[in-house]
């Protein structure tokens, strides 16, 4: 007999039982009942796939009767959402009605409805179409030209014109099902000069001049060789050097200077810097564009790696950009000018000054300039960045000899309250669809229902994850609750027995390598989802590509075949681990470097060092690293080990004594 909604939870329960921490309850269920549940679940998931092949075969008896059998199972309504989907080309809209009155705020509703407005776009029922659209749900570019195009036919044409507008401005091919609306738009007038022009010069700031030139064919001459010359400024931006040509009409080519600076900065700082003072002297640009000339020019003397450039920027007009200043004060590290790192600290805003990673500098700098002289006032900012419970408050710790702050607090959500959330129909859903292998479907199901909740339902959403073996959804529901205090939760201990076995198996064969650094990799890469996919191809747990994999695979001995193998955990963890292992032997057993080397590429790595000369300390050349996601990344594993060693009951300390003293 089918498993009612109302009986799952008795299920839950014993998933459940580590939540309930100072709960004497029990679970009630005995094993008997659990083993016919668990049977019955089976069978239902069964039926689930007759129930598809009778809708292939359009077996409606069949159907009709498994429909029966299932009334109760949390994915019946997908039964009616597969067989309504494979006539939707026929619009049975009194069918669809009735599913959509049935499934009301849930995700197969709202999914349903937009199938159903794409199909209705597709067959040009404009009319029926502004009965279903709902504009503060559906915001796709194609759902919306549908509905700019039914409202020009059948509803408001002055806000239909407004939609157009707004569809028009972007600096990107729109969606195909956009043209007819564009068309139609265009043949009534709609299209002026000056919006042909405004979307020309939106896609050349996307770099997309191929747009820009189908733009440039509505135009008429005066703009179509003033389109002409943007293009060519836009491919070759030291044409602007002309100045004389330029500035004939200076107001006129107004937008086509601002655009083609930008360009010129990207590739070549000094020489924009030099045209921005002789444009800006004959112009008379806002506040708001020279501001933002600044802080471009700033950022490329910094991505440039022009040192000299941005400090002559900074000294002849007065620059307010975080991201510069924190360069310089990096640069300044790098050449371990300690005078320097306390300037720029001191001229990061106040907010920013007070961040766990300028507290610690500017208390690096004070020791390093003043020795013991201005040790009390050093130990006050490394005082307020220890109590961070991060890389830098770790690093201050250890400056100071303190132990490290951890601050476990879990979430305060009783064993109800779980069990309350995880009877919701959505995760009831995405449960069941997640054990049918129906991932995407069990993500899109999860994020739905977990959208419109509060903080403290978020929680408990959280502690259900975590009891199915969603870590991902776990630490991704606290994060969305802003409570990061629950070590349990932002840190689970995933695939603790093949870690564990992992980690064992390594040291057998390779360089040691402890299960906290495991953790912290699988945490920093993927929060645990098994099936996570890179758009560079990395692929699980530990984000491999396929090639590092079968190369790993040949020297580790581990089992690997072909790419989607990376999505079993085990293979994962295991590939990632031994890959991991090679790059700690390659760098000497230096932890810091072979997560950079993991991250970046092992080549990078070791052309870095080769540039420092091994002269930096360990803390320098970290803070250092030429990569921003480098940068953080290396930090974020070295905290997670710590972090992940104290949910093992181990004190760690942040860095290994030869890895502290090292000089890179």
């Amino acid at each position: 007999m089918p498993v009612s909604i109302k009986a799952l939870p008795l299920l839950l329960a014993s998933l459940l039982a580590w939540i309930s921490l100072n709960s004497q309850a029990t679970t009630p269920e005995p094993e008997r009942q659990e083993e016919i549940q668990a049977t019955d679940t089976t069978s239902q998931r069964q039926l689930l796939q007759k129930a598809r092949l009778a809708i292939q075969r359009d077996d409606k008896k069949q159907l009709k009767q498994l429909k029966a059998l299932l009334s109760d199972y949390p994915l019946a309504p997908y039964i009616d959402y597969w067989a309504i989907g494979r006539y939707l080309r026929q619009l049975p809209l009194v069918e669809v009605d009735r599913f959509l009155s049935h499934n009301q705020n849930t995700a197969l509703g709202d999914w349903m409805r937009i199938r159903l407005l794409k199909e209705l776009g597709r067959q040009g029922r404009f009319k029926t179409y502004l009965k279903y659209y709902q504009p503060e749900k559906h915001r796709r570019a194609a759902l919306r030209c549908y509905h700019a195009d039914a409202l020009s036919r059948h509803g408001d044409k002055e806000k239909a014109n407004q939609l157009i507008n707004e569809l028009w401005l972007v600096g990107r091919s729109q969606a195909e099902e956009c043209d007819p609306v564009f068309a139609r738009w265009m043949r009534s007038g709609g299209l002026t000069q000056e919006k042909s022009w405004a979307r020309h010069l939106l896609a050349l700031k996307e770099d997309n001049p191929e747009l820009a030139t189908y733009i440039a064919r509505k135009m008429e001459p005066p703009f179509k060789r003033k389109a002409t010359l943007l293009r060519e400024v836009h491919k070759s931006p030291k044409l602007l050097l002309n100045y004389s040509r330029f500035l004939q009409a200076p107001e006129q080519n107004r937008d086509l200077i601002l655009h083609g600076l930008h360009r010129l900065a990207q590739k070549e700082a000094s020489i924009a810097e030099e045209a921005w003072r002789r444009y800006s002297a004959s112009i008379l640009f806002s506040d708001s564009e020279q501001a933002e000339m600044l802080r471009h020019l700033a950022r490329q003397f910094a991505r440039q790696d022009d040192i000299h450039g941005l400090l002559n920027l900074t000294n002849n007009q007065a620059i307010r950009d975080e991201r510069s200043i924190e360069w310089l004060a990096r640069q300044s590290l790098r050449k371990l000018d300690w005078e320097q790192v306390a300037y720029w600290i001191d001229r990061l805003p106040p907010k920013r000054q007070q961040r766990d990673r300028w507290l610690y500098w500017k208390a690096r700098s004070l020791v390093e300039l003043y020795g013991n002289s201005q040790s009390g006032a050093a130990s006050m900012l490394y005082g307020k960045a220890a109590r961070e419970r991060s890389y830098y408050g770790f690093l201050a710790a250890d400056a100071l000899g303190q132990n490290y702050s951890f601050v476990h607090r879990p979430a305060p959500i009783t064993p109800v309250e779980v069990q309350k959330i995880a009877q919701r129909a959505g995760l009831q859903r995405a449960r069941e669809l997640q054990a049918i292998g129906e991932l995407f479907h069990a993500r899109r199901e999860w994020n739905y229902a977990t959208r419109g909740m509060d903080h403290g339902e978020l929680l408990a959403a959280g502690k259900v994850a975590s009891a199915w073996g969603w870590y991902h959804k776990s630490i991704q529901s606290v994060l969305a609750a802003d409570y990061l205090d629950d070590l349990e939760l932002r840190f689970p201990l995933a695939f603790a027995d093949i870690v564990q076995s992992v980690s064992a198996q390594v040291g057998r064969q390779s360089a040691p390598l402890e299960p906290y650094m495991i953790y912290a990799v699988a945490r920093q890469e993927s929060h645990f989802s098994h099936d996570a996919k890179s758009s560079s191809g990395a692929l699980g747990l530990m984000q491999l590509l396929p090639s590092t994999a079968r190369a790993t695979a040949r020297r580790s001995g581990v089992r690997y075949r072909r790419s989607w193998d990376l999505l079993s955990p085990k293979t994962n963890i295991a590939l990632g681990s031994f890959y991991l292992s090679t790059l700690l032997h390659r760098f000497d057993n230096n932890r810091f470097l072979a997560a950079a080397a993991y991250n970046a590429g092992p080549t990078r790595v070791a052309k870095w060092l080769k540039e420092t000369r091994q002269r930096l300390p360990h803390d320098v050349w970290i803070e250092t690293i030429p990569y921003s996601e480098t940068r953080t990344y290396v930090q974020n594993v070295l905290a997670y080990t710590v972090i992940y060693a104290y949910r093992s009951g181990t004190k760690l300390q942040l860095l290994r004594a030869n890895e502290a003293s090292s000089k890179l």
